[in-house]
């Protein structure tokens, strides 16, 4: 496969990859080349604060209008998983390691409000069993509303979401969005234990799919929290399957 030109296109999403010299291989260095790559998740990411901050900016007013007694959450955690990419023609895999912040408000008994940004990030990839030095970046925005509320000793609940994935490797990018409903299942807040664990439903540009998530933790005070979990995403269609995810470990801080 060295020197020879490198693209694949799956067709849930549109992703590229650039073509891949025999010089980029795990190993090589290219100055140039990384200066370029710098300057270009610099402008992706200007081009990202811009695409969200209508988003964000309704969420915030939405937020500020809730009760003034509404109660919330902020979530940081950090961890680790893969990414498979699977197109008919060529395997693509990466380990990844991630960072994920989340943001939850409880608008009155029912109604919730709840936002979430992770950022997948790999510096090597693997195709069809080569090895390559690429910087690549996935990372997924969800927005969204909900209703739950308390049955016998859990709590039920489902929401809708906007949803964006947005893939970046090596400078060139593309993203997707769409929806997502979610249902899920959790603890009460009444006691030390918590735990969580939902399923969405995506439709990412046309394509479907579906991301689990499951944590458990535990209460250090009404405060803080402690906790570890898993999130995953698959979708598919009839050409290509895409899949990545991390458990991770994290902290919450409850007002």
């Amino acid at each position: 496969m060295a020197g020879d030109g490198l693209r694949f296109f799956p067709a849930a999403m549109g992703f590229y990859l650039p073509e891949t010299r025999a010089g980029s291989r795990a190993g090589a260095t290219d100055v140039g080349a990384i200066n370029g790559v710098e300057r270009g998740l610099m402008r992706e990411l200007m081009r990202g604060l811009m695409k969200y901050r209508v988003l964000l900016l309704c969420f915030g007013v939405l937020g500020i209008s809730a009760q003034a007694q509404a109660l919330g959450n902020l979530r940081a955690a950090i961890g680790s998983g893969g990414f498979e990419l699977d197109d008919g023609d060529l395997d693509v895999d990466a380990d990844l390691s991630s960072a994920d912040f989340r943001a939850a408000l409880q608008v009155n008994e029912h109604v919730f409000l709840r936002g979430q940004y992770t950022r997948y990030s790999a510096n090597k990839i693997e195709i069809d069993g080569d090895k390559y030095d690429a910087d690549m970046d996935l990372d997924t925005v969800r927005l969204g509303a909900g209703y739950g509320g308390d049955v016998g000793s859990i709590r039920l609940y489902g929401a809708a979401e906007y949803v964006s994935l947005d893939f970046e490797i090596e400078g060139e990018s593309d993203d997707g969005n769409g929806w997502g409903v979610t249902l899920g299942i959790g603890d009460q807040n009444k006691s030390k234990l918590m735990w969580n664990a939902e399923l969405t439903f995506l439709d990412v540009d046309g394509t479907g799919g579906a991301s689990l998530d499951a944590s458990i933790g535990y209460r250090i005070t009404p405060v803080f929290a402690g906790l570890i979990g898993v999130q995953s995403y698959a979708l598919e269609d009839d050409d290509s399957e895409l899949s990545f995810g991390s458990a991770y470990l994290g902290l919450q801080l409850s007002f």
